[in-house]
């Protein structure tokens, strides 16, 4: 069976094609371009599954531009593929971050934050495949435009980490990524004290380089985690 695994979210889709055994293609497209995507992808896929975050538009989109094929949408459930979801309701859960807590606890996190850097920032506590909640950020990208453009006298330029900032361009970068680090690792430390238990971070997103470097903590980069995830799901949905 050939899947294509779509991963629309605030800023971009990935894409990638499974063959039942291993990826044959991913890459990446603006929302304005999903009409290119049949083209992009070298072999027809038998199913497609979708995990949309972006919107009903971009659902339409896609739906056309596959009207020919069979398509499941994921949404969050209280319980798939042994991971319960401790969400008040279950499913106001992004259906990105449902798949990839799937994708984490069948690779074998046991107690983990789960980290999606991108457009905004993830952290999701995840014990023993029980989904204890998660909180969402403005991710490094965000947090800084926002910054600049809700301030009088601070533009946006590019700057870079310093400990101890002697220019506003970097004392923005470095008040930026010290926010992120922070809400992870205050995260981290609130699960294993819950837990009692070593908490590892789980990191994915395009964002995810410019973390790794800060963090205390033992990370796993494990790129895709949704697209591993969606995947994992269509085993279960297209059986």
């Amino acid at each position: 069976m050939n899947l294509l695994a779509i991963d629309a979210g605030n800023t971009r889709i990935k894409w990638g094609l499974h063959d039942g055994q291993q990826w044959l293609q991913r890459g990446h497209i603006a929302h304005d371009e999903i009409a290119r995507l049949p083209a992009l992808v070298a072999t027809p896929a038998d199913h497609i599954i979708i995990s949309n975050v972006a919107g009903p538009a971009i659902a339409t989109a896609i739906a056309q531009a596959f009207r020919d094929r069979t398509m499941h949408t994921v949404r969050a459930t209280e319980r798939q593929l042994g991971v319960s979801n401790h969400y008040d309701n279950a499913a106001q859960l992004g259906s990105d971050r449902w798949a990839a807590l799937i994708a984490a606890h069948q690779l074998g996190a046991r107690t983990a934050i789960i980290v999606t850097a991108g457009t905004a920032l993830t952290a999701d506590a995840l014990h023993d495949g029980q989904f204890l909640g998660g909180i969402i950020a403005p991710g490094y990208q965000l947090m800084q435009t926002a910054l600049a453009g809700n301030t009088a006298q601070l533009a946006i330029a590019p700057g870079m980490f310093n400990p101890f900032p002697t220019n506003t361009a970097d004392a923005i970068a470095s008040g930026c990524l010290l926010a992120l680090i922070g809400a992870i690792e205050r995260m981290a430390a609130t699960l294993q004290q819950r837990t009692q238990q070593p908490v590892h971070v789980w990191l994915n997103g395009g964002d995810a380089q410019i973390l790794i470097p800060h963090l205390s903590l033992p990370v796993r980069l494990e790129d895709n985690l949704v697209l591993i995830g969606l995947n994992i799901i269509a085993q279960e949905v297209f059986a």
